[in-house]
């Protein structure tokens, strides 16, 4: 029987090795500053010559007395400590004809040549070794015909100071530069960040505000892979050798074995705590920030019996009044996004006013496939503040404290709940709820939200929104003290009463509130929602109409009670007019005879006037 060799085509496999075997472009700089450590260096200097298309790295370490060594695959020089230790493939060394196709060594006396384009294009595999007389110190890799297209000098520098960070052992220098170095559990001081140290991992992650997905796994201080599926987590985790086990001969992969699956449940135990932990002790403005990476992250089922929701007992007045002024203010001003934002907007205004009067008027009626119309009317009166003005303080944003939250038993009665951002689409449900003595919970994000819809109606808890509408409407009129310029409005606005015909001004001008009374089937108990598109009711027992003032637009008006009109007068009536024209369709005219077209009526009058 004819025996059988076992045979390899050299120039095949330096083919091989330049188009497939390095994954990573950049490998060849983790294999020279690895092979550095090996030969006991103490510093490595990577200079990039982008104009001759070259880049030398040069380390002081142990000079090689065996050329051969560099260019034998799975062999090495590496002394006994290092192959226990590292166990090197010993092919690192040709991770450099990935970027260079004639590469140059200088090493004591030898002068080394490694024509890699000429040897694979005359099928030729000698390697040229002269003698030089000067004797070099060290290793000198110089790798000409460097190929910046597809490894840009940017990129070698971030490698280089990603490798300078965590290889303590060395110091590392880019075109002179020294590298920083880091210790393996300092954090890049991001808000929410932990810190990780067990047998296993030493490093640190972090939560990211925006989507990432840069959780970096080293071995030895080098870079071996990003973790895929960690979203919105940022971080550095170092390894040692019982942790994974890496593909060879690059290590820049993690074998998927039963150490990958035990390792990947280790991080998701770090990234849950550290995504639960902020949530529960962060500050609202962070949480704000970082919500998306919250939500991923988050162990819900864990979070859901710990989270203190920010809940409003409308058995108490000053919930009551803390939520429909929060409404209130967010009409005034929709930027507001918060309960913090609020708590600034409030203090804001408090500064501002040194008075404030108010007077409300609320009536109640039947539905009848129109506006409203007042059975009766309730007025109440007061004031508060003090005269005379005063300086607008600054208010200082970090130390408004937002309202907090408390922990609530879902099981002991029902809950209603709405998003922060829904609270001006839902504002007057709060009355109803207060009617009802019910508890509003107001979800400050995302997260609550999904665990309040998540529970849901089997235990007590239903959105808001679950209504089921019936003929009751309910209007307030409230602070109907005019500013100067709704004062002239209002005085032409008397004009357009006569114009019609009436005796007297029908108008009143201040801020309209109309709720509609509504049911909620699957709690049994009935609630009102805001009707946002009603901004003027009658109250036909005055046979007056109230138009809100959020409708009017007086910008233009002077602040003077002068009779005499002017063209920003007629501006503001014409602007107007659509408004002005609805309103006045919601009178009784059984005092006064009804124009057949109301616009036209109003048209011709001001051009007469």
């Amino acid at each position: 029987m004819n025996n059988v060799q076992v045979k390899v085509n050299v120039i095949n496999q330096l083919k091989l090795l330049r188009q497939s075997t390095f994954k990573d472009k950049l490998s060849f700089l983790d294999e020279d500053i690895q092979n550095a450590q090996r030969a006991k260096a103490t510093a490595v200097r990577v200079t990039i010559d982008y104009y001759s298309n070259k880049v030398t790295i040069e380390n002081n370490g142990q000079i090689l007395s065996n050329p051969q060594a560099l260019f034998s695959i799975a062999e090495s020089e590496w002394d006994e400590d290092v192959q226990k230790s590292e166990s090197p493939f010993g092919m690192g060394f040709f991770s450099n004809i990935t970027v260079s196709d004639h590469i140059e060594v200088f090493t004591g006396s030898k002068h080394i040549i490694f024509n890699v384009g000429e040897m694979i294009q005359n099928n030729k595999t000698d390697i040229d070794v002269t003698e030089t007389d000067n004797t070099h110190e060290g290793f000198k890799l110089i790798l000409n015909n460097f190929d910046f297209t597809e490894v840009q000098p940017s990129l070698i520098r971030e490698r280089i100071e990603l490798l300078g960070k965590y290889i303590h052992e060395l110091d590392i220098y880019c075109d002179d530069k020294l590298q920083p170095k880091k210790n393996l559990t300092d954090t890049d001081g991001s808000v929410f960040s932990s810190v990780i140290e067990s047998d296993n991992i030493q490093g640190w992650i972090a939560l990211n505000s925006g989507f990432s997905q840069e959780l970096k796994v080293f071995y030895k201080g080098r870079l071996v892979t990003k973790l895929d599926n960690y979203y919105y987590v940022k971080g550095d985790l170092h390894i040692n050798d019982k942790t994974l086990n890496l593909t060879s001969p690059d290590r820049k992969d993690i074998i998927r074995d039963d150490k990958y699956f035990a390792f990947l449940k280790e991080v998701s135990r770090y990234t849950k705590e550290l995504a639960n932990n902020s949530f529960l002790h962060g500050e609202q403005r962070h949480i704000e920030n970082h919500i998306d990476a919250i939500s991923w992250n988050a162990d819900k089922g864990k979070l859901k019996n710990e989270i203190s929701f920010l809940v409003f007992d409308t058995e108490n007045k000053d919930d009551s009044k803390y939520l429909n002024s929060i409404a209130l203010a967010k009409r005034k001003n929709p930027e507001i996004r918060s309960v913090n934002q609020y708590e600034v907007f409030i203090k804001s205004e408090a500064a501002k006013q040194s008075e404030s009067n108010h007077k409300e008027i609320e009536f109640t009626q039947e539905v009848n496939n129109k506006a409203p119309e007042a059975e009766g009317i309730s007025t109440w009166y007061g004031s508060e503040g003090s005269s005379g003005g005063r300086s607008e303080p600054e208010i200082d944003e970090d130390k408004i404290e937002e309202r907090k939250g408390q922990q609530i038993d879902f099981s002991s009665e029902p809950v209603f709940w709405l998003s922060f951002d829904q609270i001006v689409e839902h504002e007057k449900k709060f009355n109803i709820a207060e009617h009802y003595k019910l508890k509003v919970i107001v979800s400050r994000n995302k997260i609550e939200s999904g665990i309040l819809e998540t529970l849901g109606k089997d235990q007590n808890i239903v959105h808001i929104s679950e209504l089921t509408e019936n003929t009751l409407i309910k209007a307030s009129i409230s602070n109907t003290e005019l500013s100067k310029k709704e004062s002239r409005a209002l005085m032409l606005l008397d004009m357009i009463s006569r114009m019609i015909g009436f005796s007297r001004n029908v108008f009143s001008i201040g801020d309209v509130m109309v709720l509609k009374q509504t049911q909620i089937e699957v709690l049994n108990h009935t609630i009102e929602k805001i009707e946002e598109e009603f901004v003027a009711v009658h109250d036909y027992i005055n046979n007056k109409v109230y138009i809100d003032r959020s409708v009017i637009d007086d910008s233009k008006l002077r602040e003077s009670n002068e009779e005499n009109l002017d063209i920003s007068d007629y501006k503001f009536l014409l602007r107007n007019l659509k408004e002005i024209v609805r309103a006045v369709n919601l009178m009784n005219f059984d005092e006064v005879e009804r124009p057949k077209d109301l616009y036209d009526c109003l048209i011709d009058g001001l051009a007469i006037a």
